[in-house]
């Protein structure tokens, strides 16, 4: 039961980012339903990929990818589209955690990471370089910046193994544009801004799990706090390509936590 467990509440890893979308299109019925469908795909070719390489983990994903669509089909007609808009996006991140395991592609929590990592040096940089004379570094920018947007957007689709290479593309571009002004890679500062962020989201899922968690909830969040005070041991003696491994990973965990107890990401 612990190990069932423990499988479900670890298969939505692209849910920080998917939900960020939920709010705009949870009033639309007509978009939800094109969602539900985008997912029903998805669960089918799943479906598709383990019934000619069985894997009795992976079943287990799908299974509750299912389960949790059947909700969201049940949701949608009974007139509430931002919950069905909710759970088909649990089953579609469910369903795309079966689909890595069956193909090999990357573990999507760990795209969800590298994305974040990437983000934040795109905002160190442009902080960093917005004086800088040469037009290349500034040219270097705003190619990451373009190349992220279309990590993120292959990672919300589904297709990890395109959002890792792009995101990795885009934070070489970054850091060659930091490299070019002479701005060295501050590893410290990063870390130190990537803690407080987890900090923030920690704070806010507390605040909402305090009002409205179960037990998942409560379950993620204890992690997140967990892991996070793994990550400032680590900042402390100054080793900080763990403490930033570290604190995004908790940062997942506590975007789950307020996932789970229907705050805002």
């Amino acid at each position: 039961m612990t190990r069932w467990f423990r499988l479900v509440t670890r298969a939505i890893p692209m849910l920080a980012l998917l939900a960020l979308a939920t709010p705009a299109r949870a009033q639309d019925p007509g978009q939800v339903q094109d969602e539900i469908a985008r997912t029903d795909t998805r669960i089918e070719h799943a479906d598709e990929l383990l019934a000619r390489h069985p894997s009795p983990e992976a079943q287990l994903f799908l299974d509750n990818a299912k389960l949790i669509q059947a909700r969201a089909k049940t949701a949608f007609a009974a007139g509430l589209p931002g919950v069905a808009l909710r759970l088909t996006l649990q089953a579609r991140a469910a369903a795309d955690r079966v689909i890595s395991m069956v193909q090999g592609l990357p573990d999507p929590e760990r795209v969800t990471a590298q994305l974040e990592r990437t983000r934040e040096i795109i905002e160190r940089a442009r902080d960093h370089i917005g004086d800088c004379p040469l037009e290349r570094a500034r040219y270097l920018l705003q190619v990451a910046t373009a190349m992220e947007q279309r990590a993120e957007d292959a990672a919300t689709e589904g297709r990890f193994l395109a959002a890792l290479q792009l995101t990795m593309s885009a934070r070489e571009r970054a850091l060659r544009a930091l490299r070019l002004c002479n701005v060295a890679d501050n590893a410290r500062e990063a870390a130190e801004r990537a803690l407080g962020r987890t900090d923030e989201v920690i704070t806010r899922a507390q605040d909402s799990v305090s009002t409205h968690g179960d037990e998942p909830a409560r379950q993620a969040l204890a992690r997140a706090i967990s892991i996070q005070a793994e990550a400032r041991r680590e900042f402390l003696v100054e080793r900080f390509e763990p403490c930033l491994r570290l604190t995004q990973t908790a940062r997942t965990f506590a975007a789950r936590a307020l996932r789970l107890s229907g705050g805002a990401i």
